[in-house]
Parts: structure tokens; sequence; C-alpha cells
């Protein structure tokens, strides 16, 4: 048996409106038939929203808690940045890189794509299917991709 204290928190869906108080206190924060008042349980009272597509979607005990857990909604991506020379990447095996294309192609590796140095590319099961400027960019794609965005606010 655990010896720490859960929590019970109330919370509208829409604007993260919360209580550790009565249900029923939430109701004027309602917006709308489709909001509605979600229940949880936390052990710290300095808990963190997690939000899918800026609605509340569950709560975490911390900051670290929110990160893994959003980090294992997204596990299959991976964004990286090509700081190497090789700029040629086998689009469905990251480890085969090539300066030239004709390197890559003597290698028998004829679906690659072109990262160049400095820049992003995004791969989904080890697949690359998007490359650009910023990481801030792969987000977005990995967002678009995903067809939802996970977040967290404190």
């Amino acid at each position: 048996m655990s010896d720490k204290t859960k929590y019970r928190i109330y919370m509208t869906k829409k604007h993260q409106n919360w209580t550790f108080g009565e249900r029923e206190g939430l109701n004027p924060y309602l917006d709308g038939a489709d909001d509605e008042i979600l229940q949880y349980a936390v052990y710290d009272k300095d808990f963190v929203i997690i939000l899918k597509n800026g609605l509340t979607y569950d709560v975490c005990d911390s900051e670290d808690e929110a990160r893994a857990y959003i980090a294992h909604i997204y596990r299959n991506y991976i964004i990286s940045l090509n700081d190497s020379e090789l700029c040629y990447i086998a689009r469905d095996d990251l480890s085969r890189r090539y300066k030239t294309s004709g390197d890559a192609q003597a290698d028998g590796v004829f679906d690659y794509v072109y990262v160049p140095r400095g820049t992003y590319f995004i791969a989904k099961f080890g697949k690359i299917f998007g490359v650009g400027k910023t990481e801030e960019e792969m987000y977005e794609r990995m967002y678009m991709h995903y067809r939802a965005r996970y977040t967290y606010m404190s």
C-alpha cells in the first residue's frame, strides 16, 4: 500500500479550468455542449496537464512524467539533424549514407533522400518522409502525420 496521498482533481476539457473541490463548481466554466468535466487522480498538487490538440487529455504528476508520456506516443518518429558530409541517405536505412548519389547507386541504393548538411529530416519506423530547415518544422510535420499534437502545461 502506498503512503502517498492521492488527490482527486476535476478539469474542463476545453479550457483546463480545474478544482480539487466539487465537480459541480466547474459547471459555469463549461463551453458548449461538447465540453465536459473530466476526473483525474494525482499524487502531487504541482501536476502537469497533457493536451491533445489543445484539449485536456490526461494529467501527470511531474514534467518528467509528462515528457516521457509524450515521447512514448511519438516513439516511432525520429527527428534528426544531418551534421555529416554524407548527404545522400537511404530512405529506409538511416545508417546507409553517401557523399554522392553515384556512391549510393554504386552500393545498390536507389531510393535515397538528399539531406544537406545542417538540414533536419524526419522518419517514421526508420523511413524518411520529410526534410526541412528547422527542428520546429519537423515537429509540425510529425503532428500533421500523426494527426494529433500532444503538448503539456504545468
